[in-house]
């Protein structure tokens, strides 16, 4: 990753954006059972994995995870496991580019959110703040495609308790 000196010099260089891998698998089982046939890419209905290094990973792209598990049934090497509590540890946070943080009133990814993990305070002044209710966030990402500041992103508390 080059950065312009202008990136440099004002602390904008961006960061490597992290990798997600598909619901219902890890780093650790990928590792120990993917045999790199890409069979899950193709499978995905909504077309958002893609397979890099040998190993499928998550790209939204404009799209959400519907956690239909057409990636695990396609998968014959064992690398997803479908007997987890959840399909992933993803969850969405809020950036300080929000609209809502200028006093611009938006709530785009509240409509965007099946589950309704995203709900507007409106006990913040001026006109509210998001707040994410993480019990009922899927981490989907159906929110982030809507907002116009870019100001969701996904994390993965799996790679946060890493330490990366």
């Amino acid at each position: 990753m080059t950065a312009s000196r202008r990136q440099f010099l004002t602390g904008r260089v961006a960061k490597p954006a992290p990798e997600f891998r598909p619901p219902w698998t890890s780093e650790l089982r990928l590792a120990q059972h993917c045999t790199a046939c890409g069979d899950c890419a193709p499978a995905c209905p909504e077309g958002i994995i893609e397979i890099k290094d040998g190993r499928p990973r998550i790209r939204l792209n404009g799209a959400a995870c519907s956690f239909c598990g057409a990636c695990a049934t396609a998968c014959t090497a064992g690398a997803f496991d479908r007997d987890q509590p959840e399909p992933w540890p993803v969850r969405v946070e809020v950036g300080p580019s929000c609209l809502l943080a200028a006093g611009i009133a938006c709530q785009l990814c509240t409509d965007a959110c099946d589950s309704a993990a995203l709900r507007i305070d409106l006990r913040v002044r001026p006109v509210g703040a998001i707040r994410i209710d993480a019990a009922a966030c899927t981490g989907c990402g159906a929110c982030l495609a809507v907002c116009p500041g870019a100001a969701l992103q996904l994390r993965d508390d799996r790679l946060t308790q890493r330490g990366t």
